[in-house]
């Protein structure tokens, strides 16, 4: 691993906003700089850590120089108010870090054994709702999480903060083109279904057995661009409700699918 050389031990603080490494760190934020994300919080930066994953860089507020310590990685103090000023969040955890993007990975190297569910992102555009799926699908026992090119990142800091840290621990496929992504499954033996706000079968009486891909579409509601037919699966609402938010109504949908081992 490559970090920071450490610094505090011997009273050097970074004090300046010009900081080669505070500089780059906002790039990244920004989006000015590829390949890298940026890390917020000691969990997200403990969770890397413990995985035995890189990182580029560790910040750490000059008034906790017992946490940098408790990392146990070298990393570099940063005064208080610069790293408040760096961070992306209204207040700053104390705690930021660079590390390499994950590497995609290709259908061939997932592991589709025993009735796989993986879940399909077409389209949506929000960071935090695609962080809030990715949580739900690892939380659901999806085997990994397939995005088409178009919509937002998942290495982007509050997509990868909204799903504390799942998308750093789901294998994540990033594809071109969802047709071909359609074609791929159809080709590996998936059947593939989509929430429909009304005129789908419930998941309570939808089969939910065998290898399935999960599709969602963008925030607009509309239709995945499969190029194949998909199930349409409808939750049912009082109807009074027009329809549910992304994340909950996928959230429901990934549950019923069952995949989550019983202890």
């Amino acid at each position: 691993m490559l970090y920071n050389r450490p610094m505090g031990a011997d009273g050097q603080i970074i004090r300046s906003r010009s900081n080669a490494g505070l500089k780059r760190l906002r790039a990244v934020l920004a989006g000015r700089e590829r390949g890298l994300l940026v890390l917020e919080g000691e969990k997200l930066v403990r969770d890397v850590i413990d995985q035995g994953g890189p990182l580029e860089s560790l910040f750490v507020c000059a008034e906790r120089p017992e946490l940098l310590e408790s990392l146990g990685v070298a990393g570099t103090l940063v005064e208080s108010e610069l790293l408040q000023q760096a961070s992306g969040l209204k207040t700053s955890p104390g705690v930021m870090a660079l590390a390499p993007v994950p590497r995609s990975l290709t259908f061939d190297q997932l592991d589709l054994d025993h009735d796989p569910l993986l879940l399909v992102v077409d389209g949506v555009a929000d960071p935090g709702n695609l962080g809030a799926l990715a949580r739900s699908a690892e939380a659901a026992g999806a085997r990994a999480m397939v995005i088409i090119a178009g919509g937002t990142s998942p290495w982007n800091s509050r997509a990868v903060r909204g799903s504390m840290g799942s998308v750093l621990r789901l294998p994540v496929v990033l594809a071109d083109k969802a047709p071909e992504v359609g074609a791929q499954l159809h080709r590996l033996g998936f059947r593939q279904a989509m929430a429909a706000t009304r005129g789908g079968a419930t998941p309570g009486s939808y089969d939910w057995s065998g290898p399935l891909a999960l599709w969602v579409g963008p925030e607009t509601g509309a239709r995945p661009n499969s190029g194949h037919d998909l199930d349409p699966i409808t939750i049912p609402m009082a109807s009074s409700v027009e329809s549910l938010n992304l994340g909950v109504a996928l959230s429901l949908l990934l549950f019923s699918a069952g995949r989550v081992e019983q202890p």
